[in-house]
């Protein structure tokens, strides 16, 4: 009678590890590599508007193309924090920098930052909960320059 649940056990444990478990390494592989590449995307366009100091259309539209194009749903905002140099009252000044609205022009010392946050889960986290019951958070990335 021991034969029959071992081998019920070992067939269990054959479906793990010849289904299961090549299912989930291939999604967290995939889903490290979605990462990276919207990384990857976020740098270069951050680094291009620090460069240049403008952003067309055509950029903005490149961009959000990019960053949806690799499997997730994402979320992307563009923040400009327009830098203002204001007097102390003691022949010096500071610097404060105001959130705007106005994304298209960049000035010397303003701060680009770009939030990519992602809509849904993806494939290798739905495994994990389904699986694991292990709750994973989702792609949240913030990234900063500043205009030179």
């Amino acid at each position: 009678m021991s034969d029959f649940f071992n081998r019920i056990i070992g067939l269990f444990l054959v479906f793990i590890l010849l289904v299961i478990a090549p299912l989930i390494i291939q999604s967290l592989s995939r889903d490290l590599t979605i990462k990276r590449s919207i990384l990857n995307e976020m740098t270069n366009f951050v680094d291009k508007v620090t460069d240049t100091g403008h952003i067309s259309e055509l950029d903005k539209t490149d961009f959000y193309v990019g960053c949806s194009s690799y499997g997730a749903v994402v979320d992307i905002k563009i923040k400009r924090y327009m830098r203002i140099v204001n007097p102390d009252g003691n022949g010096s000044t500071y610097c404060t920098y105001v959130l705007t609205d106005k994304i298209t022009d960049w000035d010397q010392g303003d701060i680009i930052e770009v939030d990519v946050q992602a809509i849904d889960h993806t494939t290798a986290q739905k495994l994990a909960v389904y699986f694991n019951k292990v709750s994973t958070p989702k792609l949240d990335f913030q990234l900063a320059g500043m205009i030179r």
